[in-house]
């Protein structure tokens, strides 16, 4: 009896206490969480050499999701729903990311059109222009090369110190030609040797744009998720996201279109000046606050009354200051709603496409919008989080 008390006792003894099995078994978590993290950290070397030199395409392709994804996504899987109601949610996403990708492609490459139109003259369609360049046709790469050369020289008899190579605008044309009509060679090309063309990036991004479009929206819901976020609150940021997006569209790139076409209707139609040039020179300076629109009709007036047509010159500024004025009215009344998230938001746009294209040349101008209505969207939505109000 005296020796199983002894060795009961012995046993008790020899047993760890409570702290010393806490303190083992958090030092055995943290060996296995330090040899994981120090994997990782060996990890980034290689990972940061693989993805380095796709950086741009991949921040390319964020910052077009981020931009247009209000826009052309959702309406899309909207209608989507009410065609295909029975089909699985993931396969309806992935169809509609496919179309959004496609519809926005036509967008971009809309002034391309437009100079294949020009260039095409009334002996050629446009179908017929852009079947002759698909079959690798001479004759129809020489009438697209002389039709750019003609815009050229029109911008640059407008804006004669705009930095703009003929020679080199010309190159890059000719060989996107080349490159779109031996498209699979260029891209094989691009992944085996690294030789970086527009198709080929433009392909890049657009592949990741589209996947960017069906599986995006479920990333930063259960990032949001894990954050602690509810669902509500996620609903929220994807609703004030599409006000602060559509604010975009309404406030910056609508107007500024519409700005750039009238100004080239009435260039073309009272000046006798090419519309196309007039229309994207006054599509982009339209991003301009106030002086904006001023930065074309004053230099067109200008070469008008040297021509020794004062009266027309006289005309053509009128005509786009009346334009211009009608434009900021009727975007005043049609955007009220938007607009009662302040002012500061159409300048910070301005901002950030300017300063984007400065950085990043001519992907800054999705790129630094970008980064301004995701900045813009976090503040107002970390203060709504706080119970607090912005007037941005």
């Amino acid at each position: 009896m005296q020796e199983d008390l002894a060795d009961e006792i012995n046993s008790k003894e020899n047993e760890p206490d409570l702290l010393s099995t806490k303190r083992n078994a958090f030092w055995h978590l943290w060996k296995r969480r330090a040899l994981l993290i120090i994997a990782l950290l060996i990890l980034l070397v290689p990972l940061y050499g693989t993805f380095e030199p796709l950086f741009e395409f991949i921040l390319f392709a964020v910052s077009l999701s981020t931009l247009t994804f209000p826009i052309f996504f959702v309406p899309i899987k909207r209608l989507a729903k009410r065609i295909f109601p029975s089909m699985q949610d993931q396969r309806l996403s992935e169809l509609c990311a496919v179309l959004s990708t496609l519809s926005l492609l036509l967008v971009l490459l809309s002034p391309l059109f437009l100079l294949l139109w020009d260039a095409s003259g009334e002996k050629q369609g446009l179908i017929d222009m852009v079947w002759s360049l698909a079959l690798g046709e001479e004759s129809a790469k020489n009438t697209l090369l002389r039709g750019v050369s003609e815009q050229i020289q029109q911008i640059q008899t407008i804006f004669p110190r705009l930095p703009i190579d003929e020679t080199k605008a010309l190159e890059f044309v000719a060989n996107l030609v080349g490159d779109t009509r031996e498209f699979s060679g260029t891209f094989i090309e691009f992944l085996f040797k690294g030789t970086r063309g527009f198709v080929a990036e433009l392909a890049l991004a657009l592949i990741a744009l589209s996947f960017l479009y069906a599986h995006g929206s479920t990333f930063v819901r259960n990032t949001l998720k894990a954050g602690g976020f509810s669902s509500e609150e996620t609903s929220s940021w994807f609703q004030l996201h599409r006000m602060i997006t559509l604010r975009l569209l309404n406030d910056t790139v609508l107007t500024s279109l519409i700005r750039g076409i009238s100004m080239g209707m009435v260039a073309h139609f009272v000046g006798g000046f090419v519309f196309l040039p007039i229309f994207l020179i006054g599509a982009f300076v339209g991003l301009v606050p106030v002086v904006g629109s001023a930065m074309v009709w004053l230099p067109v007036s200008s070469i008008i009354w040297t021509r020794g047509e004062p009266m027309t010159a006289m005309v053509v500024a009128g005509l786009c200051i009346l334009i211009n004025y009608l434009i900021s009215r009727a975007r005043a009344g049609m955007g009220k709603r938007l607009h009662a998230q302040g002012a500061w938001l159409s300048f910070m746009l301005f901002l950030g496409i300017i300063g984007g294209i400065l950085a990043y040349g001519p992907q800054g101008f999705v790129i630094g919008p970008m980064a301004v209505v995701l900045a813009y969207g976090l503040v107002r939505f970390l203060s709504e989080q706080s119970g607090e109000k912005t007037s941005l």
